[in-house]
C-alpha cells in the first residue's frame, strides 16, 4: 500500500504586497511539521509541489528540519486555483462582513458563469483529479509521496474521495490549517482518504487558516 501526505503551505504574507511569500510564522510551522515528521519516522520517497512560492518555500523549510534530500518534483498541476480572479469576477451584492474570497466562491463553484473565469470550478476539480489519479497510479507499494500544495486542492481531494460535491469542498476549504497534513493510502481499492487537516505538530498558538 502506497502513502501520499498532502500538506497545506505554512502562512503565507497576509496583506503584504506580495501574498505568495511565507511569513515568518509559516516559515516556522513548515519547520515544525518537517521535525514531527522526522520525528515519527516518516520518510519520504518523492516529494511534490506546485509552482506557487509559498508552496515551494514550505517543500524547502520542511525538507530541511526533515533532512529529506531528494529533488523536489515541480508541477503546476498542485497550484492552487485563481483566488484573485474568483474575487475580481464576483459582482453580487452580499453579506459586508465576509471576507471577499468566502463570498466569491459560491458563485465560482456553481458551475453557472463558467465563461468568466479563467480556470472555471470544474476545470479546477478535473486537474486535481487528474493529478491525484497519475499520482497515484505511480506510487509504488510502500511509497510514501508527499505533496505541497494548498487548501483549495487538498479540500477537493478530501471531498472527492468522501463523495462529496462543491458544498463539501467549500467547508473543508474554509477550516484548511496551514501546514496540516492530510493522509490518503492507495491500494488495490484505489485512494481512500485517511484522516484530514492533521495539525498536531503546532503548538494552539501557530494555528492558522489564512
Amino acid at each position: 500500500m502506497g502513502v501520499i501526505l498532502f500538506v497545506r503551505h505554512g502562512k503565507a504574507s497576509v496583506g503584504a504586497a506580495d501574498y505568495d511569500v511565507l511569513s515568518d510564522t509559516g516559515e516556522l510551522q513548515s519547520e515544525l511539521l518537517g521535525a514531527e515528521l522526522a520525528r515519527r519516522g516518516v520518510t519520504a520517497t518523492r516529494i511534490l509541489t506546485g509552482r506557487l512560492n509559498r508552496q515551494q518555500q514550505t517543500a524547502r523549510c520542511a525538507c530541511r528540519a526533515s533532512k529529506w534530500s531528494m529533488p523536489v518534483e515541480v508541477d503546476e498541476a498542485w497550484n492552487e486555483f485563481h483566488h484573485e480572479d474568483v474575487v475580481a469576477a464576483h459582482r453580487e451584492v452580499a453579506t459586508p462582513d465576509a471576507e471577499p474570497l468566502d463570498r466569491a466562491i459560491p458563485r465560482w463553484s456553481s458551475g453557472r458563469y463558467d465563461h468568466e473565469y479563467t480556470e472555471p470550478f470544474p476545470a479546477f476539480t478535473k486537474r486535481v483529479d487528474v493529478a491525484l489519479r497519475t499520482l497515484a497510479a505511480d506510487l509504488a507499494s510502500g511509497e510514501t509521496a508527499v505533496v505541497f500544495t494548498s487548501a483549495g486542492v487538498i479540500g477537493w481531494i478530501a471531498a472527492s474521495l468522501l463523495g462529496g460535491g462543491a458544498p463539501q469542498w467549500s467547508a473543508l476549504n474554509r477550516v484548511a490549517v496551514n501546514s496540516g497534513v492530510t493522509k490518503v493510502v492507495v491500494g488495490s481499492r484505489g485512494s481512500t482518504l485517511l484522516t484530514f487537516n492533521e495539525h498536531s505538530h503546532l503548538p494552539p498558538q501557530l494555528v492558522t487558516y489564512r
